[in-house]
């Protein structure tokens, strides 16, 4: 469960505060960063139930950084006011492979390889 917590507050931020200081992030309402990090948790999450082992800690973390790059580039793409570069989508990507890194390691020296379960 910690994994949804410390995702439902680090996704949202992140992806805001790239709206105000990365150029090529542009949010036209302050929901859209919101949807896209409800999307990254909702897929990020059973991924880490299904994915993370030990001894699977970069193939985890590599798998994040593909799935982050793909929903922040096509979502920024979908909404009409909204736009990410693909640039930009590939540096909040490797943002989030980088928490998502700290996070697994957490996860993995605690025991706790699948959050949603306890």
């Amino acid at each position: 469960m910690i994994s949804v917590w410390v995702k439902a507050f680090v996704l949202p931020v992140l992806l805001v505060l790239a709206g105000y200081f990365l150029e090529g992030v542009q949010f036209g309402a302050v929901w859209q960063p919101l949807l896209v990090a409800a999307v990254l948790i909702a897929v990020g999450v059973p991924m880490e139930n299904k994915w993370l082992r030990k001894g699977s800690l970069m193939a985890g973390v590599f798998m994040d950084v593909i799935a982050a790059f793909f929903i922040i580039w096509g979502l920024g793409s979908m909404f009409g006011t909204a736009a990410v570069t693909f640039t930009a989508a590939f540096i909040l990507s490797l943002i989030i492979g980088a928490c998502e890194y700290v996070l697994h390691k957490h996860l993995l020296h605690n025991d706790r390889p699948s959050p949603v379960s306890e």
